[in-house]
């Protein structure tokens, strides 16, 4: 009989050992798992706030670009509304002095018409003048 209480005392004292080491387990498991549950919050929180940095740096950024950019354009389009006037008027300006020097126009297209006219005749009574009696007679072949 005392080696059944000795087995049964072993037993139990076995046992209790090994839930004891279970409930340390447990405890270890629990505490490092709370430590890496408290990382990751502290990981994701600065990964959260360097993502808004970024973000509000990139918009920032990009908003002094369109400014930059709005600006020119307005430039742009000063320019051209105080060239385009101008323009204008240098255009209507030409226009209206080709309506006002029309009857000189006329007249020199005219003169020059007439110009050309008589120096055709010209050359012509001349060119048949060169011609002698026998290469009028055979149409210029002979006797030029």
């Amino acid at each position: 009989m005392a080696e059944t209480r000795n087995a049964r005392t072993s037993d139990r004292s076995a046992t209790a050992n090994a839930k004891a080491t279970a409930a340390r387990a447990k405890e270890t498991t629990a505490s490092k798992a709370k430590e890496a549950t408290d990382k990751a919050k502290d990981t994701a929180k600065e990964a959260g706030n360097a993502t808004t940095r970024t973000a509000s740096r990139a918009t920032h950024t990009a908003a002094e670009k369109a400014h930059v950019t709005a600006e020119k354009a307005v430039a742009t389009g000063r320019t051209v509304a105080v060239e385009a006037p101008k323009k204008a008027a240098a255009a209507a300006g030409t226009a209206w002095m080709a309506i006002k020097a029309r009857k000189i126009l006329t007249a020199a297209t005219g003169a020059g018409a007439a110009a050309t006219a008589a120096a055709v005749v010209v050359l012509r009574r001349r060119a048949a003048r060169r011609r002698r009696p026998l290469a009028r007679l055979t149409g210029g072949r002979f006797g030029t």
